[in-house]
Protein backbone atom coordinates (compact mmCIF):
# COMPACT_ATOMS: atom_id res chain seq x y z
CA UNK A 1 0.00 0.00 0.00
CA UNK A 2 2.77 2.59 0.46
CA UNK A 3 4.49 1.56 -2.44
CA UNK A 4 1.24 2.54 -4.44
CA UNK A 5 0.71 5.47 -2.35
CA UNK A 6 4.53 7.04 -3.14
CA UNK A 7 3.96 6.17 -6.37
CA UNK A 8 0.69 7.84 -6.94
CA UNK A 9 2.54 10.83 -5.14
CA UNK A 10 5.24 10.62 -7.58
CA UNK A 11 2.86 10.75 -10.51
CA UNK A 12 1.10 13.70 -9.24
CA UNK A 13 4.25 15.76 -8.77
CA UNK A 14 5.40 14.73 -12.20
CA UNK A 15 1.79 15.54 -13.71
CA UNK A 16 2.08 19.07 -12.04
CA UNK A 17 5.55 19.89 -13.88
CA UNK A 18 5.24 18.56 -17.03
CA UNK A 19 2.22 20.89 -18.37
CA UNK A 20 4.54 22.10 -21.31
CA UNK A 21 6.04 18.74 -21.70
CA UNK A 22 5.07 15.62 -23.86
CA UNK A 23 3.89 12.98 -21.27
CA UNK A 24 3.21 8.86 -21.92
CA UNK A 25 1.98 5.86 -19.89
CA UNK A 26 3.18 2.63 -20.90
CA UNK A 27 1.97 -0.60 -19.36
CA UNK A 28 4.18 -3.75 -20.28
CA UNK A 29 4.66 -7.24 -19.36
CA UNK A 30 7.78 -7.98 -17.33
CA UNK A 31 10.27 -11.04 -16.98
CA UNK A 32 13.09 -11.33 -14.64
CA UNK A 33 15.68 -13.50 -14.88
CA UNK A 34 18.31 -13.57 -11.56
CA UNK A 35 21.83 -13.17 -12.04
CA UNK A 36 25.45 -13.84 -10.31
CA UNK A 37 25.08 -15.57 -6.56
CA UNK A 38 20.86 -15.12 -6.93
CA UNK A 39 20.20 -17.23 -9.96
CA UNK A 40 21.66 -20.45 -7.70
CA UNK A 41 18.42 -19.89 -5.10
CA UNK A 42 15.65 -18.40 -7.28
CA UNK A 43 13.94 -18.76 -10.29
CA UNK A 44 13.35 -16.41 -13.06
CA UNK A 45 9.74 -14.67 -12.62
CA UNK A 46 6.98 -12.51 -14.63
CA UNK A 47 4.94 -9.86 -13.93
CA UNK A 48 3.73 -6.17 -14.94
CA UNK A 49 5.78 -2.81 -15.14
CA UNK A 50 3.98 0.49 -15.61
CA UNK A 51 5.77 3.62 -16.12
CA UNK A 52 5.40 7.78 -16.58
CA UNK A 53 7.97 10.08 -18.58
CA UNK A 54 7.93 13.08 -20.27
CA UNK A 55 9.94 14.66 -22.52
CA UNK A 56 10.44 18.44 -24.27
CA UNK A 57 9.41 18.28 -28.43
CA UNK A 58 11.94 16.95 -30.52
CA UNK A 59 14.39 16.21 -27.55
CA UNK A 60 16.37 12.78 -27.24
CA UNK A 61 16.10 12.56 -23.27
CA UNK A 62 12.80 11.87 -21.52
CA UNK A 63 12.52 11.50 -17.86
CA UNK A 64 10.13 9.75 -15.65
CA UNK A 65 9.15 7.00 -13.17
CA UNK A 66 8.86 3.16 -13.13
CA UNK A 67 6.97 0.80 -11.01
CA UNK A 68 6.87 -3.44 -11.59
CA UNK A 69 5.92 -5.84 -9.66
CA UNK A 70 6.94 -9.73 -10.06
CA UNK A 71 6.13 -13.17 -8.64
CA UNK A 72 9.36 -15.80 -8.89
CA UNK A 73 8.19 -18.01 -6.82
CA UNK A 74 4.54 -19.69 -6.01
CA UNK A 75 4.35 -23.16 -4.23
CA UNK A 76 1.19 -24.90 -3.11
CA UNK A 77 2.01 -27.92 -1.01
CA UNK A 78 -0.19 -30.06 1.10
CA UNK A 79 0.41 -31.03 4.53
CA UNK A 80 -0.91 -33.32 6.86
CA UNK A 81 -1.43 -32.47 10.58
CA UNK A 82 -1.69 -34.67 13.32
CA UNK A 83 -3.49 -33.12 16.43
CA UNK A 84 -3.18 -34.08 20.23
CA UNK A 85 -6.09 -36.50 20.07
CA UNK A 86 -5.03 -37.84 17.55
CA UNK A 87 -6.78 -36.87 14.24
CA UNK A 88 -5.48 -35.24 11.16
CA UNK A 89 -6.07 -33.09 8.79
CA UNK A 90 -4.99 -31.94 5.32
CA UNK A 91 -4.08 -28.32 4.98
CA UNK A 92 -2.92 -26.54 1.60
CA UNK A 93 0.00 -23.72 2.23
CA UNK A 94 0.48 -20.73 -0.86
CA UNK A 95 3.53 -19.12 -0.58
CA UNK A 96 4.35 -16.35 -2.65
CA UNK A 97 7.77 -14.61 -3.35
CA UNK A 98 7.58 -11.34 -5.18
CA UNK A 99 9.59 -8.17 -6.08
CA UNK A 100 8.26 -4.65 -6.48
CA UNK A 101 10.44 -2.04 -7.85
CA UNK A 102 10.31 1.96 -7.69
CA UNK A 103 12.71 3.29 -10.34
CA UNK A 104 13.41 7.23 -11.47
CA UNK A 105 14.82 7.45 -15.01
CA UNK A 106 16.11 8.49 -18.19
CA UNK A 107 16.17 7.62 -21.73
CA UNK A 108 18.36 8.64 -24.70
CA UNK A 109 16.99 8.58 -28.03
CA UNK A 110 19.58 7.71 -30.42
CA UNK A 111 17.54 9.15 -33.38
CA UNK A 112 15.40 12.12 -33.87
CA UNK A 113 11.96 11.36 -33.91
CA UNK A 114 10.48 8.72 -35.84
CA UNK A 115 8.59 5.62 -36.19
CA UNK A 116 11.77 3.57 -35.16
CA UNK A 117 13.37 5.37 -32.05
CA UNK A 118 16.39 2.99 -30.44
CA UNK A 119 17.17 4.26 -26.69
CA UNK A 120 19.20 3.91 -23.72
CA UNK A 121 18.07 3.69 -20.23
CA UNK A 122 19.42 4.39 -16.56
CA UNK A 123 17.58 4.23 -13.61
CA UNK A 124 18.13 4.76 -9.79
CA UNK A 125 15.58 3.05 -7.31
CA UNK A 126 14.76 0.50 -4.66
CA UNK A 127 13.38 -3.07 -4.35
CA UNK A 128 11.30 -4.84 -2.23
CA UNK A 129 11.51 -8.55 -1.38
CA UNK A 130 8.01 -9.76 0.28
CA UNK A 131 7.01 -13.19 0.81
CA UNK A 132 3.27 -14.00 1.29
CA UNK A 133 1.66 -16.72 3.05
CA UNK A 134 -1.60 -17.59 2.55
CA UNK A 135 -3.16 -21.40 4.45
CA UNK A 136 -6.50 -23.39 2.77
CA UNK A 137 -8.30 -25.84 4.72
CA UNK A 138 -9.71 -27.57 1.60
CA UNK A 139 -12.69 -29.35 3.55
CA UNK A 140 -12.87 -26.33 6.21
CA UNK A 141 -13.81 -28.46 8.88
CA UNK A 142 -11.36 -28.28 11.48
CA UNK A 143 -11.06 -24.92 12.03
CA UNK A 144 -7.56 -24.47 11.44
CA UNK A 145 -5.59 -20.99 10.75
CA UNK A 146 -2.22 -19.95 10.56
CA UNK A 147 -0.58 -17.38 13.33
CA UNK A 148 1.21 -15.44 10.53
CA UNK A 149 -1.55 -14.35 7.71
CA UNK A 150 -0.28 -12.74 4.21
CA UNK A 151 2.74 -10.70 4.80
CA UNK A 152 6.04 -13.78 6.20
CA UNK A 153 8.83 -11.88 5.14
CA UNK A 154 10.19 -8.56 3.46
CA UNK A 155 13.69 -7.14 3.20
CA UNK A 156 14.54 -4.45 0.64
CA UNK A 157 17.64 -2.77 -0.94
CA UNK A 158 19.02 0.35 -3.16
CA UNK A 159 19.16 -0.54 -7.06
CA UNK A 160 21.51 1.30 -10.01
CA UNK A 161 20.19 -0.19 -13.42
CA UNK A 162 20.92 0.67 -16.97
CA UNK A 163 19.65 -0.92 -20.34
CA UNK A 164 18.59 -0.12 -23.76
CA UNK A 165 15.45 -0.84 -25.91
CA UNK A 166 13.31 0.92 -28.91
CA UNK A 167 10.10 2.13 -29.16
CA UNK A 168 7.87 1.81 -32.62
CA UNK A 169 5.27 4.12 -33.78
CA UNK A 170 1.89 2.01 -34.53
CA UNK A 171 0.70 3.99 -37.17
CA UNK A 172 3.19 2.84 -39.11
CA UNK A 173 1.21 -0.26 -39.17
CA UNK A 174 -2.55 1.03 -38.51
CA UNK A 175 -3.00 4.01 -40.48
CA UNK A 176 -6.29 4.77 -38.68
CA UNK A 177 -4.02 5.86 -36.05
CA UNK A 178 -2.74 9.32 -35.15
CA UNK A 179 1.06 9.44 -35.70
CA UNK A 180 3.54 9.73 -32.27
CA UNK A 181 0.50 7.99 -29.99
CA UNK A 182 0.51 4.29 -29.41
CA UNK A 183 3.27 2.89 -29.72
CA UNK A 184 5.09 -1.04 -28.94
CA UNK A 185 8.21 -1.21 -27.08
CA UNK A 186 10.80 -3.61 -25.94
CA UNK A 187 13.82 -3.01 -23.59
CA UNK A 188 16.11 -5.26 -21.79
CA UNK A 189 17.93 -3.75 -18.81
CA UNK A 190 20.56 -5.09 -16.24
CA UNK A 191 19.99 -4.27 -12.34
CA UNK A 192 22.52 -4.31 -9.55
CA UNK A 193 21.79 -3.48 -5.87
CA UNK A 194 22.91 -4.01 -2.52
CA UNK A 195 22.64 -7.25 -0.12
CA UNK A 196 19.33 -8.54 0.13
CA UNK A 197 17.65 -11.20 2.10
CA UNK A 198 14.79 -12.94 0.57
CA UNK A 199 13.14 -16.74 0.55
CA UNK A 200 12.74 -19.20 -1.80
CA UNK A 201 10.69 -22.35 -1.59
CA UNK A 202 12.44 -24.86 -4.17
CA UNK A 203 16.08 -24.09 -3.93
CA UNK A 204 18.33 -27.26 -3.29
CA UNK A 205 18.37 -27.48 0.28
CA UNK A 206 22.06 -28.33 0.47
CA UNK A 207 22.32 -23.99 -0.16
CA UNK A 208 20.74 -23.36 2.89
CA UNK A 209 22.17 -23.92 6.64
CA UNK A 210 19.67 -24.87 8.87
CA UNK A 211 19.46 -21.25 10.84
CA UNK A 212 17.79 -20.37 7.72
CA UNK A 213 14.67 -21.84 7.80
CA UNK A 214 11.86 -20.59 7.68
CA UNK A 215 8.98 -21.82 10.00
CA UNK A 216 4.94 -20.68 10.70
CA UNK A 217 2.64 -21.61 13.15
CA UNK A 218 -0.76 -22.98 13.18
CA UNK A 219 -3.35 -22.42 15.59
CA UNK A 220 -6.39 -24.93 16.24
CA UNK A 221 -9.05 -22.42 17.65
CA UNK A 222 -10.78 -25.59 19.23
CA UNK A 223 -8.17 -27.08 20.66
CA UNK A 224 -5.98 -24.31 20.70
CA UNK A 225 -3.10 -26.10 20.19
CA UNK A 226 0.42 -24.79 18.04
CA UNK A 227 2.05 -26.49 15.69
CA UNK A 228 5.27 -25.00 13.56
CA UNK A 229 5.39 -25.87 9.97
CA UNK A 230 8.62 -25.45 8.10
CA UNK A 231 8.08 -23.01 4.66
CA UNK A 232 11.34 -22.12 3.16
CA UNK A 233 14.93 -21.01 3.08
CA UNK A 234 15.90 -17.57 3.59
CA UNK A 235 19.12 -16.45 1.41
CA UNK A 236 21.36 -13.53 1.25
CA UNK A 237 23.28 -11.76 -2.02
CA UNK A 238 23.60 -8.92 -3.50
CA UNK A 239 20.94 -7.99 -5.73
CA UNK A 240 21.52 -8.57 -9.59
CA UNK A 241 18.75 -9.15 -12.10
CA UNK A 242 17.92 -8.99 -15.51
CA UNK A 243 14.58 -7.93 -16.87
CA UNK A 244 12.94 -7.80 -20.34
CA UNK A 245 9.99 -5.80 -21.17
CA UNK A 246 7.30 -5.46 -24.10
CA UNK A 247 4.22 -3.80 -23.97
CA UNK A 248 2.44 -0.70 -25.31
CA UNK A 249 2.83 3.35 -24.55
CA UNK A 250 0.26 5.74 -25.24
CA UNK A 251 1.93 8.90 -25.82
CA UNK A 252 0.42 13.25 -25.16
CA UNK A 253 1.17 15.93 -26.76
CA UNK A 254 1.16 19.20 -25.04
CA UNK A 255 -1.39 21.43 -26.55
CA UNK A 256 1.78 24.06 -28.04
CA UNK A 257 3.32 21.70 -29.72
CA UNK A 258 0.35 19.46 -30.51
CA UNK A 259 0.10 20.03 -34.31
CA UNK A 260 -3.11 21.48 -35.80
CA UNK A 261 -5.05 19.64 -37.35
CA UNK A 262 -8.18 21.23 -40.08
CA UNK A 263 -10.67 18.89 -41.38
Amino acid sequence: MKTKLLFACTLITVNLCAQNLNTEFGMAYNFMAPMGTMKNYIKAGHGLSLDYYMSRENSRFAFGAELNFVIYGHDKSEQLYTFPDGSTANMDIVVDNTITNLFFGSRYFLREPSSFRPFLSAKVGYSWYRTNLNIYDPDDFDNCEPVERDLLFKDGTFVLAGGAGFQYDLSSIFKKIDSDRFLFTLNATFALGGQVTYMSTDSPTHHAPAKNDVHSSFINTQTQVIHKHHIGYLYSSAAELVEVRAGFIFRRMNAWSAPLRIR
